[in-house]
């Protein structure tokens, strides 16, 4: 008995905690879930924070685990992106509420997490970690999987987040949610990656609704239905920014439903459907970003109060694809396209009669037999089309032109 009380004044002196010491076995058939929160809670009461660590192996969960002021952890610099993950795994065997709920001051590192969905294409399991509580760092995961994988409450102030080094695979219903954050929120190199044919139907790969200048850098969102989804939540829009973001075999690339303020700079958006709609009020801005959709025009404009999109490339995969234009102005308060590149493999910007105030300038059409620039709106519009380089030629041409790409000319 004396040397446990030794051990646990050790633990608490130095500030690291084995969930071993607490009874867990880590061999995927013992229930860890008590032992995991006894080290949790342990490393909660540790006035300046605690590392719990877990050890190589394969803790199987049954219900919700708690974590605040302190840091789960398994390797240090664990292959969480690998396909087999090669990290100490948290087997999540419930379906009654969040694997993990995160709260203030808690961080998790170096950790694998992983679903069994039994057959079904997705068993709706909770959250894989919800967000509940301000300054919560999230590092080195792979969660495999999940129905949804990191999430808001949608109540709590989560400001000053930070999520990065984040794979997620097969996400059935959305891979991350971010909302409420009072403060600067981080997200930086998260994939969210989805095989599972379920996925592509179903999953969003970012969510974001209330934000205050939210930063997203290199993330990515493979076989989504939404890559990334901007709504308006309870209490607003998001303001913030996308740097070198991208997306690829998505329906949707980006869903601009409702922003305060959106700054998307950089990456690539390549679609099914298309690459990005505007549909509701706010600033959007995109500069130099490669927009790229096959069913549907690359860009669609149906209402915003700004949007300022100017060095970007709008077309399709190639010529045998729907021939529908590049870019649909629908509606929008101010709209302005400056010095895009429009593909021949389609028309390439309709402008439709709701378009009031609008600009179009500067951009390159490259030669092509289809139209550059239908204007259906108003003779009382109020627009500048103008210094537009456009080609017309012969499909044969075009045809030619596209065959000596191909062959490398």
């Amino acid at each position: 008995m004396l040397v446990v009380c030794l051990a646990a004044v050790a633990i608490a002196a130095d500030g690291q905690i084995s969930v071993k010491d607490f009874g867990a076995v880590g061999d995927g058939k013992a229930d860890d879930t008590a032992a995991i929160q006894a080290a949790l809670d342990k490393g909660k009461a540790v006035p300046r924070g605690a590392s719990v660590t877990m050890p190589a192996g394969d803790y199987r969960v049954t219900k919700t685990i708690r974590i605040e002021n302190c840091l789960l952890t398994g390797l240090s610099a664990g292959g969480w992106p690998a396909d087999a993950g090669p990290m100490p795994t948290i087997r999540v065997d419930h379906t009654a509420g969040p694997c993990v709920i995160a709260k203030n001051a808690s961080s998790i590192h170096g950790i694998n997490f992983a679903y069994d969905h039994k057959g079904e294409e997705a068993r709706k399991f909770g959250p894989t970690v919800l967000l509940s509580g301000n300054g919560i760092s999230i590092t080195n995961l792979r969660i495999a999987d999940p129905y949804e994988g990191i999430m808001a409450d949608g109540v709590t102030n989560i400001g000053r987040l930070n999520i990065e080094n984040v794979f997620i695979i097969s996400a059935r219903e959305c891979g991350v949610y971010v909302s409420n954050t009072y403060d600067i929120a981080t997200l930086r190199n998260i994939e969210v990656w989805n095989p599972a044919k379920y996925s592509l139907g179903h999953c969003t790969g970012f969510r974001l609704g209330k934000n205050d200048e939210i930063r997203l850098a290199n993330c990515f969102a493979f076989a989504c239905k939404i890559g990334y989804h901007f709504v308006k939540d309870k209490d607003g829009p998001t303001w913030g920014g996308m740097i070198g973001c991208s997306a690829d075999f998505s329906v949707q690339g980006i869903v601009v439903d409702e922003v305060s303020s959106l700054r998307v700079t950089g990456g690539c958006m390549w679609a099914h459907s298309n690459a990005l709609m505007v549909n509701g009020p706010g600033r959007v801005v995109v500069s130099g970003v490669d927009l790229k959709s096959n069913g549907d025009a690359a860009l669609i404009v149906r209402d915003c109060n700004s949007l300022t999109l100017t060095g970007c490339t709008l077309g399709k995969a190639g010529d045998s694809w729907p021939t529908v234009p590049g870019a649909k102005l629908e509606g929008g308060k101010s709209v302005l396209v400056s010095n895009c590149t429009f593909d021949e493999n389609g028309p390439g910007m309709l402008i439709g009669p709701k378009m009031e105030f609008f600009s179009v300038t500067g951009n390159v059409f490259q030669p092509s037999p289809f139209e550059a620039i239908t204007d259906n709106s108003a003779a009382t519009a109020t627009k500048v089309i103008a210094n537009n380089l456009s080609k017309k030629v012969e499909r044969k041409a075009a045809a030619a032109r596209l065959s000596g790409q191909g062959a490398g000319s």
